[in-house]
């Protein structure tokens, strides 16, 4: 996560970011978005296309939540989400392999009100979160979900999250899988983007998707770690981030004790800026004379858990 703190001696860092809510906790936590009623569960909505015919092999999803949403489930500025999953009603699987890729991006969007929209609109400035060239997908149905692990966690810095999805199963033989993917969905709004192909598409709809996906978008689990509740103490790493504002440089000082196994630099929308591996001393100093104005989120990772702070570029 990110950090800057003013006074290593003062501040045993509890991390308090952007409304200042956002505390950090070291064990993970789920949570459920289904805003809206409930529908009928049905393949075109995704987050992967299969529907009783397995025609089509390819879909592109994109997926809108509002900081409304999102702070209703507990999701505050500073979270860290580790893991997104989605929950089919019946127990049809696919073997693979296929090609399964999520992308993120924090943004100020407040609805998908086009009738389509373009793929390529729709992923500038996401950061690939989640790609596997061998994907298989279990039977687990409902009340299960199944969860994707992000290799690359990311962090929410406030505003909408918008999540993409792109499936690419035309390496498997026929048939691709045992049954259609029945996701669980709720009534919501113009947040939902969605096609099924014999390619993926370049144009998504949020209308049509072979059916009605009209305001229908599937519940999704979120799983956070570090984000959320207090860190104990005991644990918190201290750490301080000076100067802020920033002209040329941040120096960070690590008065914890514990190493700093990974930095990284995360502009507004999330996008890495800066990234360190593990370091020998306790002190860095990180050269921000080319970031460009504006504010930025420190992320520091040590054995006794992430660390998030805030800091601004003049």
């Amino acid at each position: 996560m990110k950090h800057i703190t003013r006074s290593a001696k003062h501040i045993l860092l509890l991390l308090l970011f952007a409304t200042g809510a956002g505390m950090l906790r070291t064990s993970a936590q789920t949570v459920v978005i289904n805003s809206g009623a409930p529908g009928p569960a049905l393949y075109a909505v995704g987050p992967i296309y299969v529907s009783s015919t397995m025609f089509y092999r390819y879909s592109r999803f994109a997926y809108l939540y509002t900081s409304d949403e999102l702070a209703a489930a507990g999701i505050q500025p500073g979270a860290v989400i580790t893991a997104l999953g989605w929950r089919k009603s019946s127990g049809s699987s696919a073997a693979g392999p296929a090609v399964f890729d999520l992308f993120m991006k924090n943004s100020t969007t407040a609805a998908y009100s086009t009738a389509t929209e373009l793929w390529d609109n729709l992923s500038a400035g996401t950061t690939e979160v989640y790609h596997n060239t061998a994907q298989a997908i279990p039977t687990t149905a409902a009340p299960n979900f199944i969860n994707f692990t992000l290799s690359t966690p990311f962090t929410y810095t406030g505003g909408s999250l918008e999540i993409l999805a792109q499936w690419d199963i035309s390496a498997a033989a026929a048939p691709i899988a045992t049954g259609s993917f029945e996701w669980e969905n709720t009534t919501v709004a113009d947040r939902i983007y969605g096609m099924g192909g014999t390619s993926l598409p370049s144009s998504l709809s949020s209308v049509l998707n072979n059916v009605n996906i009209d305001n229908m978008r599937p519940v999704i689990q979120i799983t956070l770690n570090g984000s959320t509740g207090i860190q104990p103490a005991s644990a918190a790493p201290l750490l301080t981030l000076y100067p802020n504002p920033a002209d040329q440089f941040i120096e960070l000082r690590n008065y914890g004790g514990a190493a700093l196994e990974r930095i990284e630099v995360m502009d507004l929308l999330g996008k890495v800026v800066y990234a360190q591996g593990r370091m020998a001393g306790t002190d860095l100093r990180i050269d921000v004379s080319a970031f460009g104005p504006g504010a930025y989120f420190l992320r520091a990772f040590t054995a006794n858990g992430p660390t998030v702070k805030r800091f601004t570029v003049r």
